[in-house]
């Protein structure tokens, strides 16, 4: 019989876009602790994601796919669970119970066969099923395949759950986002040893109050996109495009103010990867709250939002660390 808790499925969307929302606020708190370091022209290096082998989606190579088998109860490690000689996927196919040993006769009907009213009732929750959206069916399969893929014994941990959905979600369809703007577009400002401290004091001026601002509403889009995808809201989704807004005039003001460039002190490319973090911000929450609710294509959106923004506070840490703020 299968379980009914999975049934139709609850949207996962919000969730993921609520787990996002929680690595902003970690690393909100991180780069705004005070800073010590001093000015270093030593080679700073970014942070690199890393992928692992995901759990296999039939793990016991029984052709029933390890989110069924979460459905069915069956164990998805074992391809007879009930290990009466029979798979459970046959089980299934034959109406008898994966959950139940045989123990007839070899020439002796089964007695380990389902109900008729059993089977019907199975028969209209799969129907239920194929009445879902593509994203409400990704996300069960994918709950169901968390759920189906905890060990016997204890439990599974979270950075096992994580590297599951970011091995599903990675799997979808992916967004592209091209860079729009380039270092030829920036003020680039030479200087030398003669005047770095005053225009390396300017800019650690500038920069700061464009972080200051950008520290008073980043992030928020989560909370509004998770708004929007589970009501639909049109307040919601006017709020993140004007949040957008407030996110243009920091990169607008990025781009305009003078960055000196020095040899060994000064890596502009931190300055323009902010800069292209933010305009992929930008893109990605207004392609999310301008595309169908249903697509598909809104987890990529959420997972290459969480890597952007993780990448945005790596170099907003590093910048800050050299200039002292």
């Amino acid at each position: 019989m299968i379980d009914e808790k999975y049934l139709p499925s609850k949207r996962f969307l919000v969730a993921l876009s609520l787990s996002v929302g929680i690595i902003i606020v970690s690393l909100i708190f991180s780069f705004l602790k005070p800073k010590i370091s001093k000015y270093t022209n030593s080679v700073l290096s970014s942070a690199t994601n890393t992928t692992s082998a995901f759990v296999n989606i039939d793990s016991d190579n029984d052709n029933l796919e390890d989110w069924k088998e979460g459905l069915y109860g069956t164990n998805p490690n074992l391809a007879d669970t009930d290990k009466d000689g029979t798979d459970d996927l046959e089980e299934i196919n034959l109406n008898r119970d994966p959950l139940k040993a045989n123990t007839a006769l070899k020439d002796q009907e089964p007695n380990d066969k389902i109900d008729p009213a059993i089977i019907e009732k199975n028969k209209i929750a799969l129907q239920e099923y194929e009445k879902l959206n593509e994203v409400d069916k990704f996300s069960r399969n994918l709950i169901s395949n968390v759920i189906a893929s905890q060990p016997v014994t204890g439990s599974m941990d979270q950075s096992a759950i994580n590297l599951i959905i970011s091995k599903a979600v990675g799997e979808l369809p992916e967004k592209n986002y091209t860079v729009v703007t380039k270092s030829t577009d920036l003020n680039l400002q030479k200087t030398d040893y003669t005047n770095l401290d005053k225009n390396m004091s300017d800019y650690a001026n500038n920069f700061r109050n464009e972080s200051i601002k950008l520290s008073q509403f980043l992030g928020t889009d989560m909370d509004l996109i998770g708004q929007y995808l589970s009501s639909g809201s049109v307040e919601a989704r006017e709020q993140v495009l004007k949040l957008t807004d407030k996110y243009q005039t920091v990169v607008d003001n990025l781009i305009k103010m003078p960055v000196p460039v020095a040899v060994g002190y000064y890596d502009v490319n931190y300055h323009l990867r902010i800069i292209n973090d933010l305009e992929y911000i930008i893109a990605i929450d207004r392609d999310i709250v301008n595309s169908d609710k249903d697509s598909l294509g809104i987890f990529s959106n959420l997972s290459i939002y969480g890597e952007t923004i993780k990448d945005l506070f790596s170099n907003l840490n590093l910048i800050s660390d050299i200039l002292k703020i």
